[in-house]
């Protein structure tokens, strides 16, 4: 056997041994960075839903309890207005399915469109537990109001979240029970508006368990009163995971979810979020990639073995060259990757290369393109929750003259803005107010939005200064964010207040720092709107009061 034959079968043999640990290893790699991946994006979508379901109960919660204010609301003499209140609240927010307005003994008094007036009701839990404080209860299916409202499209009688308040008089004793049924067809509504942007072909569930593990909300295999018992008996309120379940119809699936944390004075009710997706779906890329890179390997190890076995008697001189010149490239020198002085074999070889560190390069890019999407707000601009994030990762340990200060900023006025000239109109507020606080912060500082119009400033500085230039430039954003925005034609007006707080000066736990802001702005708010609160300890102890209770 001559040389040319044992260098071409040497050579082809160690290529294709080494191809082949090479391109499994990478796919096994491949494989767990999908699933990965894909738990990631499961418990970042239970996440948001669950945070979606306690912000909207927190919402009508408190819409509840604002109309429960309301001066003479059992009077008589007041009970065509009362009338006219309750049916527009129904129009405005149709949530709301049924409004009623009860005495001390539970017969309704006044409700929506004169449903059930007249009867007594004192023995259900919205007024048996309404009359005691603000009560919110568990989904349960219509009782009363069954035949008054059409059925659900399984035939099944409507579903309602009860949210009930006491009446009280000047003496703080109840008079009545101002009571609501909210129907739990906005649940729907909340998981398309969460489901829609995820690609059909993704095949993601959500689902909603109460803390029996009663499904309340869940795709249509699963019967009305189904459990689901694949989750830990025990879990604590905010806890988010995600792993890899059996579930009852023996399948395996991605299973992300996150259990209700509540919102700000509403403590939730347990509620777990489960967003689930079939194994095969979630590593259906990972595999095809896998398979890819195998057959890819094989082709191109095949091309080589060719080349070497017809030019094995010059092949050292042309080979060094190329590795050369493939050095170049991985050392991202770039200069001459679109001259191509060989021929034949190696010419191809070069091609490829070539193509491979245009692809590579491209992915690149694509890679830092996805990464500053994924950590900026889609609609203005700015850092969202995973930006942040990111931008404090680098701030873990502080130098003992370094301090982070918080502006926690939120608008005053915007919700009439968007009643007024509609979402569209609002949406282009946003993003004016963005560029303000752009404008008003420097390159090392940050601007995130956290919520519809709620806002971070994040900036670093020097113990000594903390408060000074958390001042200044809040002040800054103030005036900003306070003047007139002519947008469309029109003069926009509204306000902002902001909470101050400093970071470790007022705290060592960061996360304990963000709630001192949030504590500060919510007294700015209260306490006139359009102005800067500075946090101190006597803030934190009223927020941990019951009568300062958000």
């Amino acid at each position: 056997m001559n040389f040319r034959t044992r260098l071409a079968i040497g050579f082809s043999g160690l290529l294709m041994l080494s191809s082949l640990v090479i391109s499994t290893v990478i796919g096994q790699r491949t494989v767990r960075l999908a699933q990965t991946a894909a738990g990631d994006s499961l418990q970042e979508t239970a996440y948001q839903f669950s945070t979606l379901l306690d912000q909207s109960m927190w919402s009508r919660a408190n819409e509840i309890v604002t109309l429960s204010s309301v001066p003479d609301l059992l009077s008589d003499r007041n009970r065509p207005e009362i009338q006219r209140l309750l049916d527009r609240l129904k129009r405005e927010l149709p949530v709301f399915t049924w409004v009623g307005l009860l005495d001390r003994q539970g017969k309704v008094i006044a409700s929506t469109d004169r449903i059930i007036e007249g009867v007594n009701i004192s023995s259900r839990p919205v007024f048996a537990n309404g009359i005691k404080g603000l009560f919110i209860g568990d989904v349960h299916d219509a009782v009363l109001l069954a035949s008054k409202f059409p059925r659900q499209a399984n035939g099944e009688p409507i579903q309602f979240v009860d949210i009930s308040i006491p009446i009280q008089d000047r003496d703080g004793k109840p008079t009545g029970v101002l009571a609501s049924h909210l129907s739990w067809e906005w649940a729907r509504d909340a998981e398309s508006t969460i489901l829609s942007p995820i690609a059909a072909d993704r095949r993601v569930e959500l689902l909603v368990v109460a803390t029996d593990r009663t499904i309340l909300l869940g795709p249509q295999e699963f019967g009305k009163g189904a459990t689901l018992n694949i989750l830990p008996r025990v879990l604590k309120a905010g806890e988010s995971r995600w792993q890899v379940l059996r579930w009852p119809d023996g399948q395996d699936y991605m299973t992300a979810y996150r259990v209700s944390a509540g919102y700000r004075t509403y403590n939730g009710l347990g509620w777990i979020t489960i967003t689930r997706q079939p194994i095969a779906v979630a590593y259906a890329p990972a595999h095809q990639l896998q398979r890819d890179i195998i057959l890819f390997t094989l082709l191109s190890s095949g091309a080589v073995v060719g080349v070497a076995w017809l030019l094995a008697d010059w092949f050292a001189k042309p080979l060094r060259q190329l590795s050369s010149w493939a050095s170049r490239l991985e050392k991202g020198d770039r200069s001459d990757r679109d001259q191509l002085p060989w021929v034949g074999e190696l010419g191809k070889i070069s091609r490829i290369v070539q193509r491979l560190d245009a692809q590579a390069e491209a992915q690149s890019q694509a890679r830092k393109q996805a990464e500053s999407l994924a950590h900026h707000d889609a609609l203005t601009g700015l850092q969202n929750r995973l930006g942040l994030a990111a931008y404090l990762s680098q701030y873990q340990s502080l130098e003992p003259d370094q301090s982070l200060v918080i502006l926690a900023i939120d608008l005053d006025g915007f919700k009439p803005i968007n009643d007024t000239y509609g979402h569209a109109m609002g949406d282009v507020l946003l993003k004016a107010v963005a560029a303000r606080l752009h404008a008003c912060i420097r390159a090392n500082e940050l601007a995130a939005r956290t919520g519809g119009d709620e806002f971070l400033v994040i900036l670093p500085c020097s113990v000594e200064l903390a408060e000074a230039i958390g001042k200044q430039v809040g002040a800054r954003i103030l005036q900003a964010l306070n003047s007139v925005f002519p947008l469309q034609g029109q003069q926009i007006e509204i306000g902002s207040s902001i909470g101050l707080a400093v970071w470790p000066v007022d705290h060592p736990d960061l996360q304990t720092v963000f709630q001192a802001a949030d504590t500060a702005l919510y007294d700015a708010k209260q306490h006139g709107k359009g102005h800067l609160v500075r946090w101190t300890a006597t803030l934190g102890q009223q927020s941990a009061s019951p009568q300062s209770d958000r």
